[in-house]
């Protein structure tokens, strides 16, 4: 009987548990392989009926068997798994009502030897057992091993008391002992000390275990089989335990799989990760046979895990597919850039990661050339650019950072079944998203780009890194520019008249610095003002300014990049609010005006005088 303390039972849970007997009754009656064959038919309904699990275990076994598996292969592979699950499943019920007779026909026994006799000397032998085939089976082989003290195996407890009790005693009755996980590990060590057989159903996740890879892609791990093993203080052996279909209603048990564990004191999540790598090679052998109908790389609200060095270093040697996010930027140029501090983050969090920009054509070329960026693509028809061979062959996306507000875009990416989403509240399909972020109010403002950093602080730690990276700048510039040109609109404008004066108070040491699309008066300013002109593309600002020269410009995108490389900036702010929207970093002042009209966040002005004008040459020298 369960020791664990019961609880009572509602009447709901009296009448499944009835209805399970009643089941349980009319199995007795039927032979595996008529069992087996029910499952398999409720199978081909369930792959039928269930599109979204079809999208989970086609995810998964692109994880497991090949990255770039895809249309009729994977769907034929996607069909054969949810059809052979199934059938196992179905025939779990049954495995425990089975006559021994009907056991010795369905069920064979490989590397039984091994296995024994390590355990009969006195030893502990832990069997790593994953999610595949018919895994009951080996709570019925106990009779197998009569010179074996003790032999047990560790399990969940169901919600459902009356059912669990009857589940308990099914597994228990053949001599296996059954160690809940809600009981702590103190029977468990006792079995370890006393030397005899455990098993750990070992490819569960967890998120409180060891984030290693598995299949080359990081995941939550139980580190229990490495916690028993050390705890056995030398008399431990690992083995990779499996069963696997070998025809109608029969499985093959194999036990012979010893894990070689290297000598030395290694760390725990060493030897977890050694683990997976066993489990992996007995999954290989047959993929279908796996439980893959559940999501087992899983992403969540944190998806950052708490890693020590030892983890970062296991995940950096070892993983081979990354953890995928897609960052859908803002389709204004001026708010794109303000997510940098956040992407920069995601990228430190942990090795594993890899950033995937969708972004307007205009936007593409620049997020190219940031580092911490793997691949970036055109919100245009987005998931058939990410899907491409080249992107392809790294595996599922794992998540979404949702910024811009582009409904096709984001309906499209949907496809690509992310397991989890965010964005801001006010985002137009919020009611869509996992998680919808709120940003506080009744505060101060806050520069926008603080906006993104606490969104990314909801799932990361923050390493406090500095807006601007004066080492991407040029750093043997030092000069005077000046941007009297904005890239959101003619309503940020200052008076000609006043960048003259400017130019003359700078003894005409300055440098008309534009975009290339307003090549043709900007060359025609320059000449009137009698100074040279630099035309630039946003990739390339970097190339030109650095921390050694000074920028005086108008809002827009100039100033904004140029605060990226830590050049230092004299910025008047026409139409928006310069505490959101000036230029982030140290070394820069902006100035404005503070009309009844400001800030009105319009491109054109239709106030004479602008309200720019009231912004003296003075005070932006001083």
């Amino acid at each position: 009987m369960s020791t664990d303390t019961p609880t009572k039972a509602t009447f709901g849970q009296k009448a499944g548990a009835f209805a399970y007997k009643v089941f349980c009754g009319i199995l007795r009656l039927l032979d595996i392989r008529i069992v087996a064959i029910f499952g398999r038919c409720i199978g081909y309904l369930v792959w039928a009926a269930f599109p979204g699990r079809r999208r989970i275990v086609a995810r998964n076994m692109r994880i497991v068997a090949d990255p770039m598996l895809r249309g009729s292969k994977l769907s034929a592979l996607v069909r054969r798994n949810m059809v052979r699950t199934t059938m196992n499943m179905a025939c779990t019920f049954k495995t425990g009502l089975m006559t021994d007779k009907e056991f010795q026909r369905s069920v064979a026994l490989s590397g039984a030897e091994e296995f024994e006799r390590l355990a009969a000397g006195g030893d502990c032998v832990i069997g790593c057992i994953p999610h595949a085939g018919n895994w009951e089976v080996l709570a019925r082989i106990r009779p197998l091993f009569p010179k074996v003290k003790r032999f047990g195996s560790m399990y969940r407890r169901l919600d459902n008391p009356v059912l669990e009790e009857i589940v308990y005693k099914s597994r228990t009755r053949y001599g296996c002992e059954m160690f809940s996980n809600k009981k702590g590990l103190k029977e468990v060590f006792r079995l370890a000390k006393d030397g005899g057989m455990l098993g750990v159903l070992s490819d569960q996740f967890t998120k409180q275990g060891f984030f290693v890879p598995y299949f080359g892609k990081v995941t939550g791990t139980t580190p229990l089989p490495s916690l028993i093993y050390k705890r056995c203080k030398g008399r431990g052996h690992l083995f990779a335990v499996s069963t696997r279909n070998t025809g109608l209603g029969k499985w093959e048990a194999v036990l012979g799989r010893e894990i070689e564990i290297p000598e030395g004191d290694l760390d725990t999540a060493e030897i977890t990760l050694l683990v997976n790598q066993a489990l992996e090679a007995v999954q290989k052998e047959s993929i279908i046979d796996g439980f893959w109908m559940h999501h087992r790389w899983k992403s969540f609200g944190r998806f950052s895990p708490n890693l020590d060095e030892k983890q970062k270093e296991l995940i950096s040697k070892h993983y081979t597919l990354p953890f995928r996010i897609i960052i859908c930027v803002p389709e204004a140029f001026e708010e794109a850039v303000l997510t940098i501090p956040c992407l920069r983050e995601l990228r430190g969090c942990r090795p594993d990661m890899q950033l995937n920009i969708v972004c307007p054509a205009a936007q593409q070329a620049f997020w190219s050339t940031q580092e911490y960026v793997a691949h970036v693509v055109t919100d245009e028809h987005p998931v058939a650019q990410l899907e491409a061979d080249e992107l392809y062959k790294d595996g599922p996306y794992d998540y979404l950072f949702m910024f811009s507000e582009n409904r096709k875009c984001f309906r499209d990416l949907q496809k690509l079944m992310p397991l989890y989403s965010s964005g801001f509240a006010d985002s137009p399909f919020r009611k869509k998203l996992n998680n919808k972020f709120t940003l506080p109010v009744g505060t101060a403002p806050n520069h926008r780009c603080e906006d993104y950093l606490l969104l990314a602080a909801r799932h990361i730690a923050l390493t406090g890194e500095g807006y601007a990276d004066a080492a991407k700048g040029n750093q043997t510039a030092c000069e005077n520019f000046i941007a009297p040109f904005s890239t959101l609109g003619k309503a940020d404008t200052w008076p000609a008249e006043q960048w003259q004066e400017l130019i003359a108070r700078l003894d005409g040491n300055a440098t008309l610095l534009a975009f290339e699309q307003d090549k043709p008066e900007a060359e025609k300013l320059a000449t009137a003002w009698g100074i040279p002109c630099k035309l630039v593309r946003p990739e390339t600002v970097a190339d030109v300014l650095g921390p050694n020269c000074r920028l005086y410009a108008v809002d827009g995108l100039l100033p904004q990049l140029a605060a990226l490389v830590g050049c230092p900036s004299r910025v008047i702010m026409c139409s928006r609010l310069a505490a959101v929207y000036g230029p982030a970093g140290d070394g820069h002042k902006t100035f404005t005006q503070h009309e009844p009209c400001h800030p009105c966040y319009r491109q054109e002005c239709d106030q004479q005088p602008p309200c720019s004008a009231g912004v003296t040459v003075e005070e932006l020298l001083s």
